[in-house]
Protein backbone atom coordinates (compact mmCIF):
# COMPACT_ATOMS: atom_id res chain seq x y z
CA UNK A 1 0.00 0.00 0.00
CA UNK A 2 1.48 3.73 -1.14
CA UNK A 3 2.76 5.68 2.11
CA UNK A 4 2.67 9.25 1.36
CA UNK A 5 3.75 12.00 4.05
CA UNK A 6 0.33 13.73 4.17
CA UNK A 7 -3.05 13.36 2.64
CA UNK A 8 -6.07 15.90 3.01
CA UNK A 9 -9.41 14.51 2.97
CA UNK A 10 -12.50 15.51 2.75
CA UNK A 11 -12.00 18.59 1.14
CA UNK A 12 -14.06 20.63 -2.33
CA UNK A 13 -11.10 20.53 -4.38
CA UNK A 14 -10.68 23.51 -6.72
CA UNK A 15 -7.67 22.55 -8.91
CA UNK A 16 -6.89 26.11 -9.93
CA UNK A 17 -7.97 25.44 -13.83
CA UNK A 18 -11.35 26.69 -13.38
CA UNK A 19 -13.40 23.62 -13.99
CA UNK A 20 -15.58 22.50 -11.24
CA UNK A 21 -14.44 21.04 -7.92
CA UNK A 22 -15.13 17.53 -6.60
CA UNK A 23 -15.13 16.38 -3.08
CA UNK A 24 -11.99 14.62 -3.09
CA UNK A 25 -8.56 13.90 -1.10
CA UNK A 26 -4.68 15.20 -2.06
CA UNK A 27 -1.64 13.19 -1.06
CA UNK A 28 1.81 14.84 -1.05
CA UNK A 29 5.29 12.91 -0.46
CA UNK A 30 8.32 15.42 0.09
CA UNK A 31 7.64 18.75 -1.58
CA UNK A 32 5.09 17.53 -4.52
CA UNK A 33 1.75 16.45 -4.92
CA UNK A 34 1.89 12.98 -5.14
CA UNK A 35 -1.58 11.76 -5.94
CA UNK A 36 -5.47 13.22 -6.09
CA UNK A 37 -8.81 11.79 -6.61
CA UNK A 38 -12.00 11.39 -5.29
CA UNK A 39 -10.31 8.70 -2.82
CA UNK A 40 -6.23 8.58 -2.74
CA UNK A 41 -5.45 4.78 -1.36
CA UNK A 42 -3.45 4.48 0.87
CA UNK A 43 -1.52 5.46 4.34
CA UNK A 44 -0.31 8.75 5.29
CA UNK A 45 1.59 9.87 8.73
CA UNK A 46 -0.17 12.99 8.55
CA UNK A 47 -4.31 13.41 7.41
CA UNK A 48 -5.71 16.55 7.31
CA UNK A 49 -9.84 16.65 7.66
CA UNK A 50 -10.87 19.12 5.22
CA UNK A 51 -14.58 18.37 5.50
CA UNK A 52 -16.47 21.78 4.86
CA UNK A 53 -13.56 23.67 3.33
CA UNK A 54 -11.94 24.32 0.13
CA UNK A 55 -8.84 22.80 -0.22
CA UNK A 56 -6.97 25.19 -3.61
CA UNK A 57 -3.45 25.96 -4.72
CA UNK A 58 -1.90 28.29 -2.41
CA UNK A 59 -2.56 31.89 -3.46
CA UNK A 60 0.21 33.82 -5.41
CA UNK A 61 0.41 37.65 -4.48
CA UNK A 62 1.83 39.27 -7.64
CA UNK A 63 2.31 42.71 -6.14
CA UNK A 64 3.99 43.13 -2.42
CA UNK A 65 7.32 45.02 -1.38
CA UNK A 66 9.02 42.41 1.50
CA UNK A 67 12.20 42.72 0.04
CA UNK A 68 13.58 44.22 2.84
CA UNK A 69 11.17 43.08 5.53
CA UNK A 70 12.58 39.50 5.23
CA UNK A 71 15.95 40.72 6.47
CA UNK A 72 14.13 40.79 9.63
CA UNK A 73 10.98 38.61 9.32
CA UNK A 74 11.20 35.40 7.08
CA UNK A 75 7.41 34.03 8.95
CA UNK A 76 5.57 36.16 6.74
CA UNK A 77 1.89 35.44 8.90
CA UNK A 78 0.17 37.93 7.08
CA UNK A 79 0.08 35.89 3.72
CA UNK A 80 -0.18 32.46 5.19
CA UNK A 81 -3.56 33.44 7.39
CA UNK A 82 -5.45 34.86 3.35
CA UNK A 83 -3.65 31.61 1.69
CA UNK A 84 -1.11 32.85 0.05
CA UNK A 85 1.94 30.77 -0.42
CA UNK A 86 4.43 32.44 -3.33
CA UNK A 87 4.48 36.17 -3.45
CA UNK A 88 6.53 38.81 -6.38
CA UNK A 89 8.52 41.42 -4.55
CA UNK A 90 10.60 44.10 -6.10
CA UNK A 91 7.55 46.17 -7.37
CA UNK A 92 7.23 50.05 -8.12
CA UNK A 93 10.59 50.80 -9.79
CA UNK A 94 12.59 49.42 -5.96
CA UNK A 95 15.19 46.47 -6.35
CA UNK A 96 17.41 45.01 -4.70
CA UNK A 97 20.20 45.71 -7.13
CA UNK A 98 22.46 47.31 -8.56
CA UNK A 99 25.83 47.22 -7.15
CA UNK A 100 26.60 47.76 -3.17
CA UNK A 101 23.04 46.95 -0.99
CA UNK A 102 24.68 49.58 0.83
CA UNK A 103 23.25 52.05 -1.88
CA UNK A 104 20.22 50.06 -2.04
CA UNK A 105 19.47 51.05 1.48
CA UNK A 106 20.06 54.53 1.10
CA UNK A 107 18.06 54.60 -1.98
CA UNK A 108 15.33 53.51 0.03
CA UNK A 109 15.19 55.61 2.39
CA UNK A 110 15.98 58.58 0.09
CA UNK A 111 12.39 57.52 -1.45
CA UNK A 112 10.49 57.35 1.73
CA UNK A 113 10.75 53.32 1.75
CA UNK A 114 12.97 52.85 5.00
CA UNK A 115 13.30 55.33 7.69
CA UNK A 116 16.29 56.86 9.10
CA UNK A 117 16.97 54.16 11.67
CA UNK A 118 16.15 51.30 9.60
CA UNK A 119 18.44 52.55 6.90
CA UNK A 120 21.45 52.95 9.55
CA UNK A 121 20.23 49.10 11.27
CA UNK A 122 20.35 47.63 7.92
CA UNK A 123 23.46 48.76 6.70
CA UNK A 124 24.82 48.32 10.49
CA UNK A 125 23.81 44.78 10.65
CA UNK A 126 23.13 42.89 6.86
CA UNK A 127 25.54 41.40 5.05
CA UNK A 128 26.99 43.30 2.22
CA UNK A 129 25.51 41.70 -0.88
CA UNK A 130 26.52 43.24 -4.90
CA UNK A 131 24.52 41.59 -6.78
CA UNK A 132 21.23 39.66 -7.50
CA UNK A 133 22.44 36.07 -6.60
CA UNK A 134 24.21 37.57 -3.58
CA UNK A 135 21.02 38.64 -2.48
CA UNK A 136 19.25 35.44 -3.45
CA UNK A 137 21.80 33.24 -1.11
CA UNK A 138 20.78 35.77 1.95
CA UNK A 139 17.10 34.94 1.86
CA UNK A 140 17.55 31.83 1.55
CA UNK A 141 20.11 31.28 4.44
CA UNK A 142 17.76 33.74 6.67
CA UNK A 143 14.85 31.04 5.59
CA UNK A 144 11.49 32.47 4.59
CA UNK A 145 7.71 30.28 5.13
CA UNK A 146 6.46 31.33 1.69
CA UNK A 147 8.31 31.66 -1.95
CA UNK A 148 9.63 34.43 -3.22
CA UNK A 149 9.86 35.98 -6.21
CA UNK A 150 11.99 39.54 -6.92
CA UNK A 151 11.79 41.65 -9.97
CA UNK A 152 14.17 44.26 -10.74
CA UNK A 153 13.58 47.88 -10.12
CA UNK A 154 13.97 50.41 -12.65
CA UNK A 155 13.92 53.42 -9.77
CA UNK A 156 16.99 51.95 -8.19
CA UNK A 157 18.72 50.92 -11.58
CA UNK A 158 18.41 54.33 -13.11
CA UNK A 159 19.48 55.87 -9.67
CA UNK A 160 22.67 54.28 -9.30
CA UNK A 161 23.18 54.48 -12.71
CA UNK A 162 22.98 58.18 -13.30
CA UNK A 163 24.15 59.23 -9.61
CA UNK A 164 20.91 60.09 -8.11
CA UNK A 165 17.76 61.55 -9.50
CA UNK A 166 18.37 62.92 -12.57
CA UNK A 167 15.25 64.43 -14.43
CA UNK A 168 16.72 63.84 -17.95
CA UNK A 169 17.67 61.18 -20.55
CA UNK A 170 20.63 59.04 -19.68
CA UNK A 171 23.60 59.88 -21.10
CA UNK A 172 25.17 56.56 -24.00
CA UNK A 173 27.25 55.63 -21.04
CA UNK A 174 24.67 55.54 -18.06
CA UNK A 175 21.89 53.62 -20.67
CA UNK A 176 24.15 51.00 -21.14
CA UNK A 177 24.72 50.35 -17.86
CA UNK A 178 21.16 50.49 -16.96
CA UNK A 179 20.59 47.71 -19.77
CA UNK A 180 23.91 45.76 -18.31
CA UNK A 181 22.46 45.72 -14.57
CA UNK A 182 18.86 44.81 -16.20
CA UNK A 183 20.88 42.34 -18.35
CA UNK A 184 22.91 40.52 -15.03
CA UNK A 185 19.81 40.26 -12.60
CA UNK A 186 18.12 38.66 -15.46
CA UNK A 187 20.74 35.98 -16.24
CA UNK A 188 20.69 35.72 -12.53
CA UNK A 189 17.30 34.71 -11.69
CA UNK A 190 15.08 38.23 -11.66
CA UNK A 191 11.17 37.46 -12.76
CA UNK A 192 10.97 41.04 -14.80
CA UNK A 193 11.76 44.12 -14.26
CA UNK A 194 9.01 46.90 -12.55
CA UNK A 195 8.83 50.57 -12.84
CA UNK A 196 7.09 53.31 -10.33
CA UNK A 197 6.35 56.27 -13.21
CA UNK A 198 4.36 58.13 -10.61
CA UNK A 199 7.56 58.35 -8.37
CA UNK A 200 10.94 60.09 -8.76
CA UNK A 201 13.38 59.07 -10.41
CA UNK A 202 11.59 56.85 -13.16
CA UNK A 203 8.81 59.26 -13.79
CA UNK A 204 11.91 61.16 -15.69
CA UNK A 205 11.98 58.17 -18.01
CA UNK A 206 10.18 58.55 -21.54
CA UNK A 207 7.95 55.85 -23.06
CA UNK A 208 11.19 54.92 -25.40
CA UNK A 209 13.48 54.47 -22.35
CA UNK A 210 11.62 52.00 -20.71
CA UNK A 211 10.47 50.26 -23.98
CA UNK A 212 14.22 49.82 -24.09
CA UNK A 213 14.90 48.36 -20.49
CA UNK A 214 11.70 46.06 -21.23
CA UNK A 215 13.67 44.71 -24.84
CA UNK A 216 15.94 43.22 -22.12
CA UNK A 217 13.17 41.62 -20.00
CA UNK A 218 12.03 40.41 -23.11
CA UNK A 219 14.71 38.22 -24.42
CA UNK A 220 14.48 36.57 -21.00
CA UNK A 221 11.13 35.73 -21.11
CA UNK A 222 10.22 38.22 -18.10
CA UNK A 223 7.26 40.73 -16.96
CA UNK A 224 7.34 44.48 -17.11
CA UNK A 225 5.48 45.50 -14.17
CA UNK A 226 4.07 48.87 -13.50
CA UNK A 227 3.05 51.34 -11.15
CA UNK A 228 1.84 53.36 -14.21
CA UNK A 229 2.38 57.08 -14.96
CA UNK A 230 -1.12 57.76 -13.29
CA UNK A 231 -0.34 61.87 -13.45
CA UNK A 232 -0.84 61.87 -16.87
CA UNK A 233 -4.58 60.26 -16.38
CA UNK A 234 -5.52 56.84 -15.99
CA UNK A 235 -6.52 55.78 -19.20
CA UNK A 236 -3.48 57.12 -20.45
CA UNK A 237 -1.09 55.80 -18.73
CA UNK A 238 -2.70 52.22 -19.25
CA UNK A 239 -1.96 52.71 -22.79
CA UNK A 240 1.51 53.66 -22.54
CA UNK A 241 2.01 50.32 -20.18
CA UNK A 242 0.22 48.24 -23.17
CA UNK A 243 2.17 50.41 -26.21
CA UNK A 244 5.89 49.49 -23.94
CA UNK A 245 4.38 45.46 -23.90
CA UNK A 246 3.63 46.03 -27.69
CA UNK A 247 6.80 47.77 -28.68
CA UNK A 248 8.87 45.63 -26.56
CA UNK A 249 7.61 42.09 -26.66
CA UNK A 250 7.49 41.98 -23.26
CA UNK A 251 4.36 40.41 -20.72
CA UNK A 252 2.86 43.61 -19.00
CA UNK A 253 1.59 43.46 -15.52
CA UNK A 254 -0.65 46.32 -14.96
CA UNK A 255 -0.06 47.10 -11.14
CA UNK A 256 -2.72 48.12 -8.42
CA UNK A 257 -5.10 49.95 -11.64
CA UNK A 258 -7.96 51.81 -9.76
CA UNK A 259 -11.47 50.67 -10.34
CA UNK A 260 -12.46 54.33 -10.70
CA UNK A 261 -11.77 53.70 -14.40
CA UNK A 262 -13.11 50.75 -16.00
CA UNK A 263 -11.91 52.00 -19.42
CA UNK A 264 -8.73 50.96 -18.56
CA UNK A 265 -9.64 47.57 -17.99
CA UNK A 266 -11.81 47.76 -21.46
CA UNK A 267 -8.06 48.68 -22.97
CA UNK A 268 -6.57 45.43 -21.02
CA UNK A 269 -8.93 43.41 -22.28
CA UNK A 270 -9.00 44.58 -25.89
CA UNK A 271 -5.11 44.79 -25.78
CA UNK A 272 -4.84 40.83 -24.72
CA UNK A 273 -7.58 40.19 -27.46
CA UNK A 274 -4.67 41.30 -29.87
CA UNK A 275 -2.09 39.54 -28.90
CA UNK A 276 -0.88 41.42 -26.31
CA UNK A 277 0.25 39.48 -22.78
CA UNK A 278 -1.39 41.72 -20.30
CA UNK A 279 -2.70 40.99 -16.88
CA UNK A 280 -4.10 43.54 -14.32
CA UNK A 281 -4.01 43.22 -10.35
CA UNK A 282 -6.16 45.44 -8.19
CA UNK A 283 -6.19 46.29 -4.44
CA UNK A 284 -9.99 45.39 -3.68
CA UNK A 285 -11.73 47.79 -1.24
CA UNK A 286 -8.76 49.88 -0.65
CA UNK A 287 -8.52 52.59 1.76
CA UNK A 288 -6.13 55.26 2.27
CA UNK A 289 -2.34 55.05 3.92
CA UNK A 290 -2.18 55.15 7.48
CA UNK A 291 0.79 56.96 8.24
CA UNK A 292 2.86 58.42 11.38
CA UNK A 293 3.83 61.54 11.19
CA UNK A 294 7.72 61.04 10.61
CA UNK A 295 6.81 58.57 7.93
CA UNK A 296 4.63 60.92 6.07
CA UNK A 297 7.16 64.13 6.37
CA UNK A 298 10.03 61.33 5.00
CA UNK A 299 7.25 60.34 1.91
CA UNK A 300 6.38 63.92 1.65
CA UNK A 301 10.14 64.53 0.88
CA UNK A 302 10.42 61.59 -1.28
CA UNK A 303 7.42 62.73 -4.12
CA UNK A 304 8.46 66.54 -4.11
CA UNK A 305 10.55 67.41 -6.86
CA UNK A 306 11.18 71.01 -5.19
CA UNK A 307 12.11 69.62 -1.75
CA UNK A 308 13.37 66.06 -2.67
CA UNK A 309 17.36 66.85 -2.29
CA UNK A 310 16.72 69.34 0.84
CA UNK A 311 15.86 66.02 3.24
CA UNK A 312 13.06 65.74 5.86
CA UNK A 313 14.45 68.80 7.51
CA UNK A 314 13.54 70.48 4.53
CA UNK A 315 10.29 69.59 4.45
CA UNK A 316 9.79 70.73 8.50
CA UNK A 317 11.57 74.27 7.51
CA UNK A 318 8.79 74.21 4.95
CA UNK A 319 5.87 73.85 6.66
CA UNK A 320 6.63 76.77 8.67
CA UNK A 321 6.34 79.75 6.01
CA UNK A 322 3.52 80.15 3.45
CA UNK A 323 5.87 79.84 0.43
CA UNK A 324 7.27 76.36 1.86
CA UNK A 325 3.87 74.95 2.63
CA UNK A 326 2.60 75.96 -0.94
CA UNK A 327 5.75 73.50 -1.99
CA UNK A 328 4.87 70.95 0.41
CA UNK A 329 1.06 70.45 -1.44
CA UNK A 330 2.37 71.28 -5.05
CA UNK A 331 3.70 67.37 -5.95
CA UNK A 332 2.37 65.77 -2.82
CA UNK A 333 -0.87 64.37 -4.57
CA UNK A 334 -1.78 62.64 -1.01
CA UNK A 335 -3.08 66.13 -0.49
CA UNK A 336 -5.42 65.41 -2.67
CA UNK A 337 -7.77 62.94 -0.70
CA UNK A 338 -10.91 64.89 0.40
CA UNK A 339 -10.33 66.02 4.07
CA UNK A 340 -13.63 64.55 5.59
CA UNK A 341 -11.89 61.60 4.95
CA UNK A 342 -8.47 62.00 5.93
CA UNK A 343 -8.58 61.48 9.92
CA UNK A 344 -6.09 61.56 12.90
CA UNK A 345 -5.30 59.27 15.98
CA UNK A 346 -2.57 59.70 18.79
CA UNK A 347 -3.08 63.47 18.85
CA UNK A 348 -2.22 63.58 22.25
CA UNK A 349 -5.61 65.99 21.53
CA UNK A 350 -8.83 64.48 22.43
CA UNK A 351 -11.12 67.21 20.81
CA UNK A 352 -9.40 65.90 18.06
CA UNK A 353 -8.01 62.36 18.31
CA UNK A 354 -9.94 60.33 16.03
CA UNK A 355 -11.47 63.06 14.11
CA UNK A 356 -11.55 64.12 10.31
CA UNK A 357 -9.25 67.16 9.23
CA UNK A 358 -12.38 68.59 8.05
CA UNK A 359 -14.37 68.01 11.06
CA UNK A 360 -11.25 69.82 12.75
CA UNK A 361 -11.15 72.87 10.90
CA UNK A 362 -14.99 73.02 11.51
CA UNK A 363 -15.04 73.23 15.25
CA UNK A 364 -11.70 75.67 14.98
CA UNK A 365 -13.58 77.92 12.35
CA UNK A 366 -10.62 77.40 9.76
CA UNK A 367 -11.86 78.00 6.04
CA UNK A 368 -9.34 76.15 4.70
CA UNK A 369 -9.36 72.47 5.76
CA UNK A 370 -5.65 71.57 4.60
CA UNK A 371 -4.29 73.89 6.55
CA UNK A 372 -5.13 72.22 10.07
CA UNK A 373 -3.67 68.72 8.68
CA UNK A 374 -0.11 71.51 7.44
CA UNK A 375 -0.33 72.59 11.50
CA UNK A 376 -0.10 68.79 12.65
CA UNK A 377 1.96 68.22 10.67
CA UNK A 378 4.44 71.44 11.37
CA UNK A 379 3.53 71.28 15.23
CA UNK A 380 1.64 68.41 15.89
CA UNK A 381 2.28 65.37 18.38
CA UNK A 382 5.11 62.98 16.57
CA UNK A 383 3.23 59.89 17.03
CA UNK A 384 -0.22 61.12 15.13
CA UNK A 385 -1.47 58.77 12.44
CA UNK A 386 -3.32 60.33 9.56
CA UNK A 387 -5.72 57.50 7.79
CA UNK A 388 -4.96 59.11 4.44
CA UNK A 389 -8.42 58.32 2.44
CA UNK A 390 -10.65 57.00 5.11
CA UNK A 391 -13.16 54.79 5.73
CA UNK A 392 -16.15 55.32 2.68
CA UNK A 393 -13.70 54.66 -0.42
CA UNK A 394 -15.14 51.75 -2.72
CA UNK A 395 -12.79 50.54 -5.29
CA UNK A 396 -15.17 48.05 -6.93
CA UNK A 397 -18.29 49.99 -8.11
CA UNK A 398 -19.62 47.32 -9.96
CA UNK A 399 -22.80 48.76 -11.29
CA UNK A 400 -22.53 49.88 -14.02
CA UNK A 401 -18.77 48.51 -15.00
CA UNK A 402 -19.44 45.28 -13.79
CA UNK A 403 -18.57 43.56 -17.73
CA UNK A 404 -15.50 45.62 -17.26
CA UNK A 405 -14.02 44.90 -14.05
CA UNK A 406 -15.75 41.88 -12.27
CA UNK A 407 -16.56 39.45 -15.46
CA UNK A 408 -12.74 40.86 -17.16
CA UNK A 409 -10.72 37.56 -16.64
CA UNK A 410 -7.86 38.89 -17.06
CA UNK A 411 -7.96 40.85 -13.29
CA UNK A 412 -6.55 39.33 -10.14
CA UNK A 413 -5.63 40.32 -6.79
CA UNK A 414 -2.17 42.62 -5.68
CA UNK A 415 -2.60 43.43 -2.31
CA UNK A 416 0.59 46.10 -2.57
CA UNK A 417 1.42 45.60 1.19
CA UNK A 418 3.62 48.08 1.67
CA UNK A 419 7.27 48.61 3.50
CA UNK A 420 6.95 48.66 7.03
CA UNK A 421 10.06 47.72 9.59
CA UNK A 422 8.85 44.49 11.30
CA UNK A 423 10.39 46.07 15.02
CA UNK A 424 8.14 49.02 14.34
CA UNK A 425 4.14 48.16 12.69
CA UNK A 426 2.67 51.25 13.66
CA UNK A 427 4.67 53.56 11.34
CA UNK A 428 3.01 52.83 7.95
CA UNK A 429 0.37 50.57 7.26
CA UNK A 430 -2.58 49.95 5.56
CA UNK A 431 -6.01 49.10 7.08
CA UNK A 432 -7.52 46.72 3.80
CA UNK A 433 -4.64 44.96 2.18
CA UNK A 434 -3.61 42.43 4.84
CA UNK A 435 -7.38 41.04 3.45
CA UNK A 436 -7.07 40.91 0.42
CA UNK A 437 -7.66 38.29 -0.96
CA UNK A 438 -10.75 36.88 1.13
CA UNK A 439 -12.21 40.58 0.53
CA UNK A 440 -11.93 39.61 -3.57
CA UNK A 441 -13.55 36.00 -2.84
CA UNK A 442 -16.29 37.83 -1.01
CA UNK A 443 -16.57 40.45 -3.65
CA UNK A 444 -16.97 38.30 -6.41
CA UNK A 445 -19.23 35.50 -5.06
CA UNK A 446 -21.62 38.10 -3.64
CA UNK A 447 -21.96 39.24 -7.71
CA UNK A 448 -22.15 35.48 -8.82
CA UNK A 449 -18.67 34.88 -9.78
CA UNK A 450 -17.47 30.79 -9.19
CA UNK A 451 -15.44 30.02 -6.85
CA UNK A 452 -13.43 28.25 -8.93
CA UNK A 453 -12.84 31.04 -11.25
CA UNK A 454 -12.21 33.34 -8.57
CA UNK A 455 -9.45 30.70 -7.10
CA UNK A 456 -8.06 29.99 -10.99
CA UNK A 457 -7.91 34.23 -11.43
CA UNK A 458 -5.42 34.43 -8.42
CA UNK A 459 -3.67 31.25 -8.81
CA UNK A 460 -2.92 29.13 -12.44
CA UNK A 461 -3.52 32.78 -14.43
CA UNK A 462 -0.63 34.55 -12.17
CA UNK A 463 1.52 31.83 -12.41
CA UNK A 464 1.71 31.45 -16.08
CA UNK A 465 2.03 35.13 -16.06
CA UNK A 466 5.58 34.79 -14.10
CA UNK A 467 6.20 31.35 -15.70
CA UNK A 468 6.31 29.79 -12.23
CA UNK A 469 5.38 26.37 -14.27
CA UNK A 470 5.86 24.29 -11.35
CA UNK A 471 2.73 25.80 -9.04
CA UNK A 472 -0.97 27.70 -9.25
CA UNK A 473 -2.35 24.33 -10.23
CA UNK A 474 -3.42 20.85 -8.06
CA UNK A 475 -2.03 18.06 -10.02
CA UNK A 476 0.36 15.29 -9.48
CA UNK A 477 3.83 16.26 -10.02
CA UNK A 478 2.81 20.31 -8.89
CA UNK A 479 4.89 21.84 -5.94
CA UNK A 480 2.73 21.23 -2.80
CA UNK A 481 1.62 24.37 -2.14
CA UNK A 482 -1.76 24.02 -0.97
CA UNK A 483 -4.20 26.11 1.14
CA UNK A 484 -7.33 25.12 3.17
CA UNK A 485 -9.89 27.36 3.30
CA UNK A 486 -13.23 28.06 4.90
CA UNK A 487 -15.23 30.29 2.84
CA UNK A 488 -18.14 30.88 4.92
CA UNK A 489 -15.42 32.20 7.77
CA UNK A 490 -13.06 33.68 5.19
CA UNK A 491 -13.24 37.19 5.66
CA UNK A 492 -11.69 40.63 6.75
CA UNK A 493 -13.30 43.72 8.69
CA UNK A 494 -14.61 46.17 6.21
CA UNK A 495 -13.05 49.66 6.63
CA UNK A 496 -16.14 50.76 8.71
CA UNK A 497 -15.75 47.73 11.53
CA UNK A 498 -11.53 47.76 11.22
CA UNK A 499 -9.81 49.75 14.12
CA UNK A 500 -7.48 52.42 12.59
CA UNK A 501 -5.00 51.94 15.47
CA UNK A 502 -4.06 48.47 14.92
CA UNK A 503 -2.02 47.78 12.18
CA UNK A 504 -1.60 44.04 12.56
CA UNK A 505 -5.17 42.92 11.76
CA UNK A 506 -4.78 39.43 10.10
CA UNK A 507 -7.67 37.41 7.80
CA UNK A 508 -9.93 35.03 8.85
CA UNK A 509 -10.66 31.61 7.54
CA UNK A 510 -7.58 29.79 6.63
CA UNK A 511 -6.83 26.77 8.69
CA UNK A 512 -3.82 25.12 6.92
CA UNK A 513 -1.32 25.82 4.40
CA UNK A 514 0.91 23.53 2.99
CA UNK A 515 4.39 25.49 1.25
CA UNK A 516 6.12 22.88 -0.38
CA UNK A 517 4.68 19.99 0.95
CA UNK A 518 5.35 21.21 5.02
CA UNK A 519 2.45 22.32 7.18
CA UNK A 520 3.22 26.07 7.85
CA UNK A 521 -0.12 26.85 9.09
CA UNK A 522 -1.24 24.02 10.85
CA UNK A 523 -4.87 24.45 12.45
CA UNK A 524 -4.63 28.39 12.62
CA UNK A 525 -1.07 28.22 13.99
CA UNK A 526 1.98 29.70 12.41
CA UNK A 527 5.17 27.10 12.21
CA UNK A 528 8.30 28.75 11.12
CA UNK A 529 9.31 25.68 9.18
CA UNK A 530 10.86 28.34 6.72
CA UNK A 531 10.07 25.41 3.76
CA UNK A 532 9.29 28.55 1.24
CA UNK A 533 12.61 29.05 -1.49
CA UNK A 534 12.82 31.85 -3.99
CA UNK A 535 11.76 31.38 -7.37
CA UNK A 536 13.75 32.40 -10.35
CA UNK A 537 12.75 33.44 -13.80
CA UNK A 538 12.36 30.26 -15.56
CA UNK A 539 15.36 31.05 -18.40
CA UNK A 540 18.22 32.15 -15.95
Amino acid sequence: MTHYNTLIKNGLIVDGTGGPGFRGEVAINGDTIAAMGTTVPGTADRVIDARGAMVCPGLIDPHVHEETVVLYDGDFELFLREGVTTTINGNCGHSVTPGDSRGVFEYYYKNGLITAEALEKFTREQPVWTDFTGYVDLVRKIGININMGFLLGHGTIRWAAMGGSEERPPTPTEEEEILGAIDEGMRQGAMGISTGLSYIPSRYADTDEIVKCAQVVAHYDGVYATHARYYIGIVESTQEAIEIGERSGCRVQVSHLKPTSPESYDLILEARKRGVEVLVDTIPRSTGHCVRKDRLLQFIMAISSELFDQGVEGVKAALQTPEGRALVLKDAYIFGNAMDQTFVYHTGDPATDGQSIAAIAAARGVAEPKEILLDLLATGDETTVFWLGGPSRQDFPFAPHAESIMANPLVCVGSDVIFGEPWDPGSWYELQRPGAFPIFMRMYREQGVRVEEIVRRNTSMVATQFRIFDRGLLRPGMKADIAVIDLDAYSYPTPAEVDPRNPQRMADGVDYVLVNGQVTLDAGVVRSVRAGNVVLNNRQ
